[in-house]
């Protein structure tokens, strides 16, 4: 297998080079009675990372749950395609399925009994999906990898779970034209607005400089370097 995201022969999905680029952005662990008739207590894990979904929990090929083991999991993010509540062994589980693409094509179900931060998880994935779309064409990029798109697929939630997303912008009413006076203010706030949104996509584009650096994939002289490039733009 090759990893997905700069191409070098792997066990799994992400290689253990790329791995140590990765930041843990969510991880639990919790103790579960595993079984039907005769319960035993098993340790589970979950963790979400700017690369990979990883852990030890209960998986198989079908959403029934039917024939699962509990395993150690690592999987590339951006193969997680829905989030949903399930009964799994009569009790209502949280359930990630995964989804392979290109020549590597399957399709998986994670299964998380006895989890109790659904919410949590899922706005999780849902934040760090698009950091490893970012990271993903960096790593590329450093490794000259022909660069093509990084699909972002929306994770699609069940309506028991709550999904934090940006809130849209409210749309600017301009003031009517026979009130003068309120059009100048208008005039003023759409520049402050302006600038407010250039401070903020700075600030944004830093952030991201700094978790490059910190993951490694920039040296400081790189980091200063680019730094510099969007202090001259703004």
């Amino acid at each position: 297998m090759k990893c997905l995201i700069c191409g070098s022969e792997s066990a799994n999905e992400v290689c253990n080079k790329c791995i140590r680029l990765e930041k843990i952005l969510y991880q639990k662990e919790w103790n579960f009675k595993e079984g039907m008739l005769i319960k035993k207590t098993e340790a589970f894990r979950i963790a979400i990372s700017n690369l990979r979904i990883s852990g030890r929990a209960a998986i198989c090929d079908n959403p029934k749950g039917l024939n699962a083991r509990i395993d150690n999991i690592s999987y590339y993010l951006l193969n997680v395609k829905e989030c949903s509540q399930v009964t799994y062994q009569g009790k209502k589980t949280l359930m990630v399925s995964l989804e392979g693409t290109g020549e590597n094509r399957y399709n998986r179900y994670i299964f998380l009994p006895g989890f109790e931060e659904g919410d949590q998880l899922v706005n999780a994935i849902f934040d760090a999906k698009t950091k490893a779309a970012s990271l993903t064409e960096r790593i590329r990029q450093n490794n000259g990898i022909a660069s093509r798109p990084v699909e972002v697929t929306p994770t699609v939630a069940s309506s028991d779970f709550r999904v934090n997303q940006p809130t849209p912008a409210p749309v600017p009413v301009a003031a009517p034209a026979s009130a003068p006076a309120p059009a100048a203010t208008s005039t003023d706030t759409v520049a402050l607005a302006g600038i407010a949104e250039d401070i903020s996509e700075f600030e944004t584009k830093i952030k991201k400089l700094k978790v490059l650096r910190d993951n490694g994939i920039l040296s400081d002289e790189e980091y200063e370097a680019e730094k510099k490039k969007l202090v001259s733009i703004f």
